[in-house]
């Protein structure tokens, strides 16, 4: 078994304590404890685009540690199920919980896509960095366009989604990602901080499982308030 690497647990880790405290401000605004402009205010889209930015970053980094030596095809397909469920049951419950804003294609979905692109990347570290700088450089004059794609399916979908990546420009960070995952500055940096590395190392599941917590707490406070 191959030993884990402390530094992107740590990164990643630092990535899910952000993302547990983004969250929980939106579940004070839900319950109308609080009216803090995630969604419109800039300071706030960004550090949202900073948490998301880190997480498909470690993606890339982590399909080069899995996958860089040999591609063990039975252990990548049972990841994609294991995100493939992830992704379901995460459409499914927003689809009940808020029906006017559910997700169809957040962060789990877009990461379960681009696993299936950047796989073929994985021992390609500067095709993937060139491809990157390229999907970045097309976005900044608004291509690919594939609104269409919306457009299409609008009928079923609602006007705004909680938490809503399309592939493009997106992707070009786990390309980034599988680059980094072979360089030397990367894999010669050497952080450990057990906390943070306790929570990149549970990321899925914490993911799916802490706005139950939160929701929930928060919910049965307003309740009890109110």
């Amino acid at each position: 078994m191959k030993q884990r690497n402390q530094s992107l647990d740590t990164i990643r880790g630092f990535s899910v304590a952000m993302m547990f405290v983004f969250h929980f401000i939106f579940d004070l605004n839900y319950f109308n404890f609080t009216d803090i402009p995630l969604f419109d205010h800039q300071l706030y889209i960004l550090w949202r685009y900073i948490i998301v930015s880190i997480f498909l970053l470690s993606v890339g980094i982590s399909l080069v540690y899995a996958y860089k030596d040999y591609l063990n095809i039975i252990k990548f397909i049972k990841r994609l199920m294991l995100l493939g469920f992830s992704v379901i049951l995460v459409t499914t419950v927003t689809y009940f919980v808020f029906p006017n804003s559910w997700i169809y294609f957040g962060i789990l979905h877009l990461i379960w896509s681009c696993s299936i692109v950047c796989i073929l990347f994985v021992r390609l570290p500067i095709t993937a960095l060139i491809i990157a700088i390229f999907i970045i450089l097309l976005s900044l004059i608004g291509l690919p366009d594939l609104s269409f794609l919306y457009n299409n399916f609008s009928k079923y979908l609602p006007d705004s989604s909680i938490d809503y990546y399309p592939i493009f420009p997106w992707i070009s960070l786990v390309f980034m990602g599988i680059f980094l995952g072979h360089s030397t500055i990367f894999n010669n940096i050497n952080i450990n901080i057990k906390p943070l590395s306790l929570l990149g190392r549970h990321a899925l599941l914490l993911y799916l499982t802490h706005q139950i917590v939160l929701f929930g707490i928060v919910g049965i406070i307003y309740y009890l308030i109110v």
